[in-house]
């Protein structure tokens, strides 16, 4: 009778050890563990409010400083109120004061004056905020440099301080000055940006065995500075001439940018690789094609999710199975002895 009922036992004590065999939860690792994490992370957020706290008071000062500074230093007139003087010399309110401008290409810093009256003596002037030179007084330039130059018609309110070429040195604030009595000033902020093209869309392509491979680049400078734009896979260059044929280019002009469209019909499984767009006075850009089959482009989506991972019940009673199993199976033995 007991060789019949050691099945049923093994059978049930089985079953008992699944249900008891406890699931990590997050967050286990002990009572210590847990209030040592709590004590932690209230520290850290007590730190990052002193930290708020300290940066608020800072930009309190920063700006306390800044008015005290501006009591005697030049001020922004950008227009005129109703209690103003008509003839108060004052900035378009429509001026700018920040531009961005590609390295090479010709800076035009725009410094529009209204009622300036060049009988009293006004003149306007441009000074480089980082030395504090005076680069033009006037018409006049007071720099070596001769990419600087003030550029103002007569009669116009137009007083724009060029630089051509702009380097990336250039970059910094200049500041427009009128000498009236008080001295107004507007200050201009120069960023300088690199010449670099980009591959609209992802870093990987997948296309489908058979289509066609569209890539854009968009350079951002015209043509006329940019050079030729050359496109190639891998270390081949790709062009209407090449060897494999179905190759097409198309060039768009703006005065701002660039734009070369790569065409190859249709897609073979030899066209996989890396394409590079590369204009010749700019950095260039990568992008991966892959060309695969339908079934396989689902594949490569399905195999980058996340990979499946073991049930953490089995992981954890396997062993405790396997124990029992042994244990049980001694007296088992003995049983059929």
């Amino acid at each position: 009778m007991i060789r019949d009922a050691l099945p049923r036992l093994i059978l049930l004590l089985l079953l008992l050890l699944l249900l008891l065999c406890p699931s990590p939860a997050p967050g286990e690792g002990g009572e210590e563990d847990e209030e040592e994490e709590a004590d932690e992370e209230r520290q850290r957020r007590e730190d990052r409010q002193e930290a708020v706290k300290e940066e608020k008071e800072q930009e309190v000062a920063d700006r306390q400083k800044e008015e005290e500074e501006e009591e005697d230093g030049p001020k922004i007139t950008w227009g005129q109120s109703a209690d103003t003087d008509p003839d108060m010399v004052y900035f378009d309110h429509d001026n700018l004061t920040n531009l961005t401008v590609i390295v090479g290409h010709r800076a035009a810093l725009p410094c529009r004056v209204l009622n300036l009256n060049s009988k009293d003596g006004q003149q306007v002037s441009w000074i480089r905020q980082r030395d504090l030179h005076i680069l033009t007084v006037g018409i006049y330039t007071y720099t070596a440099d001769d990419r600087f130059k003030v550029v103002h018609a007569t009669e116009s309110d137009e007083w724009t301080l060029q630089i051509n070429p702009v380097a990336f040195r250039d970059a910094g604030v200049y500041e427009c000055q009128v000498s009236s009595s008080p001295k107004i000033s507007l200050p201009i902020s120069l960023s300088v940006e690199a010449q670099k093209a980009r591959i609209e869309g992802p870093a990987e392509v997948y296309i489908q065995n058979g289509s066609t491979i569209r890539l854009t680049c968009i350079v951002n400078t015209h043509y006329d500075n940019v050079g030729i734009v050359s496109w190639f896979r891998d270390t081949h260059r790709l062009d209407y001439d090449s060897p494999r044929g179905g190759v097409s280019i198309e060039i768009e002009k703006t005065p701002t940018h660039t734009t070369s469209k790569l065409f190859i019909t249709p897609a073979l499984r030899g066209d996989s690789g890396n394409y590079t767009c590369g204009p010749q006075c700019a950095a260039p850009a990568s992008v991966l094609v892959l060309v695969v089959n339908g079934e396989e482009s689902a594949a490569v989506h399905k195999a980058g999710s996340s990979a499946a991972r073991p049930d953490p019940r089995v992981v954890c009673c396997c062993p405790l199975m396997l124990l029992l199993l042994l244990l049980l199976s001694l007296p088992l033995q003995q049983c059929a002895r």
